[in-house]
């Protein structure tokens, strides 16, 4: 298996972002399940890609599950039960949709061909605990989230963000990968702007094309 050949010629690594490549979410379904339970007026941009306040506190890792829990309690509506902790992390995770086991397939087959495979992803602990463990408990295979990859860069771990270029020279540099054979696949054109100015090539991945349409 090898990449199309008009997208890119001495390719070794692949590096693949999570939400909108490998696992397709729909932010309006958090929205509505944060407007049943009393949090208006929320636009869909401050959850992603923009993420702001809070939500981009909680992406880069400096506050805890519980303080965002605590923010999201204080914004809630007056006249209605203080939404519980179980009930907003519910929400929250609502955006995450199910799996589409075939892409993971593909990435075994990518490696097999030779390639090295990684995961970036602009996330946070609630929704990392919970896609992990969804994946670990539904996999057809019966194998781990991480073990389809060469490693896995996570942003509430690194405290680092796309579309940062620290976040870019840190995987390259902790990857041991050079950005002329890396190919980074994102669904935002800012982080495939951002990556490419450090010499990565890139893919910004607009739907309706999926990860399929990469590939030969």
């Amino acid at each position: 298996m090898q990449l199309k050949p008009a997208i890119a010629s001495g390719i070794r690594n692949l590096i693949f972002d999570f939400g909108g490549v490998l696992l397709d979410i729909d932010i309006r379904r958090t929205v509505e399940a944060f407007r049943r339970l009393g949090l208006a007026g929320l636009n869909p941009a401050e959850i992603h890609p923009q993420n702001t306040g809070i939500f981009l506190d909680l992406e880069l890792g400096t506050v805890s599950e519980e303080a965002f829990v605590a923010r999201l309690q204080s914004c809630a509506a007056g006249g209605l039960p203080v939404p519980t902790r179980e009930q907003l992390l519910n929400a929250w995770n609502a955006l995450l949709l199910d799996y589409d086991w075939r892409r993971f397939g593909l990435l075994d087959r990518l490696r097999e061909s030779g390639y090295k495979v990684f995961l970036l992803s602009n996330t946070n602990r609630p929704h990392r605990e919970y896609f992990i463990r969804k994946f670990d408990r539904e996999n057809p295979a019966g194998r781990p989230f991480e073990s389809y990859f060469d490693r896995c860069f996570y942003s509430d771990v690194m405290h680092l963000r796309k579309p940062d270029p620290a976040i870019y020279r840190t995987v390259l540099r902790e990857a041991g990968i050079a950005a002329g054979e890396t190919l980074f696949i994102d669904d935002n054109q800012p982080n495939t702007d951002a990556a490419a100015e450090l010499g990565i090539q890139t893919v910004h991945l607009v739907p309706p094309a999926t990860i399929f349409d990469l590939f030969a």
